[in-house]
């Protein structure tokens, strides 16, 4: 189930599929040299959080955009850590697909729908 529309200004990005499974988030460290379009899938190591690399597990989802590419040292950023999220709107590495990370994500709580089914 998508949901769209505009309200007080602010229009939806129809990121979420739906209210079923709590959306919740985390501040996390995020990588410099990257810059972070909301909806990407992130990946963890060592406490540091980057861009998932194509056959990497991808772990959360960019809350908002955030470039880092030039940055001089890591930064703060919000990632999501569970709901429910419409595929069509997050964003895989080059050469990668969101649909090969659905498995490792759903143990998560984070659960993929489509705008279009």
């Amino acid at each position: 189930m998508a949901y769209t529309g505009t309200m007080d200004g602010m229009s939806y990005g129809e990121l979420f599929g739906g209210p079923e499974i709590p959306v919740l988030n985390k501040n996390v460290t995020l990588a410099k040299g990257t810059a972070y379009k909301r909806g990407m899938l992130l990946s963890e190591a060592d406490g540091i959080v980057s861009a998932t690399a194509k056959g990497g597990t991808a772990v959360y989802i960019m809350a908002d955009s955030i470039d880092l590419t030039d940055a001089a040292a890591d930064a703060v950023g919000t990632v999501y850590t569970s709901g429910r999220f419409n595929r069509e709107r997050l964003i895989a590495a080059e050469g990668d697909t969101v649909d090969a990370h659905e498995a490792e994500l759903r143990p998560l709580n984070i659960l993929l729908t489509s705008l279009h089914k």
